[in-house]
């Protein structure tokens, strides 16, 4: 056993044991307990496991801190049966893993949908999520329903999202709902008109192409009507939802600032660099003018060309070789004046405010890219800023840990498995693809980083258990 699961401290500094000192109040034992047992809270529960980012496995029982079986899932049910909480049974969500928002969302209907299950078989449930896992966890805990039969929510090392719908997404929204309101009271109008026509002059037998056709358009409209609105309105729904339904107290978020990925998220939400300046777009503009002169002539030629040669192909052939089939070729004195008059109105163009619009597109689109690879959005969000708690629920349990030893994790180990990942680097040892792999080269580095020690600490184990227990208690 290290010395970070007795709770000794290390040569480097205090462990995670004693750092775990919540900035919210701490769960507590019920009142007046002397001991750590808080009796006889429930006769089980459901802990449901949330992975993060290429943590996934397809099967639900294995070393993964989420699988059945675990060091994690068999300490924490030790440390739940003597607060009186057993028998422990875990179900893992299955989701893609991937570093993509939208498999992210994908995650967190189907874990929207275990947990309603579970609520109607009247069974009592936590969730535990770790990194993105704890992102699957807020948007499934935001569907309606989802937190009915809830005893609490653990999450490590969270970049929780401030997610606003993208450009596009909203404008299709937009148009669905002017669609919905313009088109619904026009097909009512008409389908009432043409009814009262056909019922009038006794064509009973045609009264139901009103219906058909007058009726199938309305719904269509009120469709896409609603489906604009539940786009616009999402997020605060979701938001609205998990105020509703999760007390503040009910959530447990576990960081420490020594987190490298929420460190690196954190950084690429806030970062809004100058990639290029605006004199870089001047210039950049300036050498395309001689390009634009070029389409500049092309387009007269290609417009005017035919009426100015007309004249010269006819003198040519009726073989009239004189000063006036020469006089015809002046035309080509205005080429050199289109050009420059293209190349003018580009470069005038770059100075005039056009260079500095280009620059701020690079940016935009550059900046775009770097948050995009580190958030994965390819869903319908685009990613306005992280923040370390949920940002729908105020004053959450909130557990710093500042320890320099995490889950026996600190600097040394990080430096020792960097070293031996080069050393086998130079020994020629990439057999297993991992250094042609970005996912797999990380998945090496993993195991000793801060931000996947969490689960292999005792001391936020404990911690887990303890909130787990008293949510339980409270929520009978």
């Amino acid at each position: 056993m290290s010395d970070i699961a007795t709770g000794d401290r290390t040569p480097n500094g205090p462990t995670a044991q004693d750092a775990l000192r919540p900035v919210a109040p701490a769960p507590r034992l019920i009142e007046g307990s002397d001991s750590p047992a808080i009796g006889n809270v429930s006769s089980g529960i459901v802990i449901v496991t949330v992975h993060g980012t290429n943590d996934a496995d397809v099967a639900t029982d294995g070393e993964r801190w989420w699988q059945r079986g675990s060091r994690f899932v068999t300490r924490l049910g030790d440390e739940l049966a003597v607060r009186g909480v057993a028998p422990l049974e875990i179900m893992p969500v299955h989701w893609s893993g991937a570093n993509s928002d939208f498999d992210r969302l994908e995650g967190a209907t189907e874990l929207a949908r275990t947990l309603k299950q579970l609520a109607r078989d009247s069974r009592r449930y936590a969730v535990i999520g770790h990194s993105h896992g704890g992102n699957v966890a807020l948007e499934g805990l935001g569907a309606r329903g989802a937190a009915k039969a809830l005893s609490g929510v653990v999450t490590f090392g969270t970049p929780f999202f401030i997610r606003r719908l993208k450009l596009v997404p909203m404008l299709i929204a937009l148009f669905q709902v002017l669609l919905g309101l313009a088109m619904t009271p026009l097909m009512a109008v008409y389908f009432w008109m043409y009814w009262g026509y056909l019922y009038r002059n006794g064509l009973y037998e045609k009264l139901v192409e009103p219906v058909v056709l007058f009726g199938g358009l309305g719904a269509l409209s009120l469709f896409a009507l609603w489906r604009g609105l539940a786009t616009l309105t999402r997020h605060r729904r979701a938001a609205r939802e998990l105020r509703r339904s999760i007390r503040p107290a009910d959530w447990l978020v576990v960081h420490s600032p020594r987190d490298e990925a929420m460190r690196l998220l954190e950084t690429a939400a806030i970062l809004k660099p100058n990639y290029v300046t605006s004199a870089w777009g001047v210039r950049s503009l300036s050498r395309l003018a001689t390009f634009a002169g070029l389409i500049a002539v092309a387009v007269f030629l290609w417009l005017l060309g035919g009426y100015l040669l007309a004249p010269l192909i006819d003198k040519v052939k009726a073989g009239q070789y004189d000063l006036g089939t020469a006089a015809d070729l002046t035309f080509l004195l205005i080429v050199p004046v289109v050009y420059a008059a293209g190349w003018l109105v580009l470069w005038l163009f770059a100075r005039l405010g056009g260079g500095w619009l280009y620059a701020y597109g690079v940016n935009h689109f550059i900046s775009g890219g770097l948050i995009g690879a580190a958030y994965g959005g390819d869903g319908p969000d685009h990613l306005a800023r992280v923040e370390r708690t949920p940002p729908a629920l105020d004053a959450v349990l909130e557990a710093r840990i500042d320890a320099l030893n995490l889950g026996g994790i600190d600097d040394k180990a990080i430096f020792e498995s960097a070293q031996g990942i080069y050393e086998r680097l130079l020994a020629g040892e990439p057999s297993d693809g991992s250094f042609g792999d970005p996912d797999k080269m990380w998945k090496l580095l993993s195991d000793a980083l801060y931000h996947n020690a969490y689960m292999r600490d005792d001391g936020v184990i404990g911690a887990v258990a303890e909130h787990i227990a008293a949510r339980l208690a409270a929520r009978r």
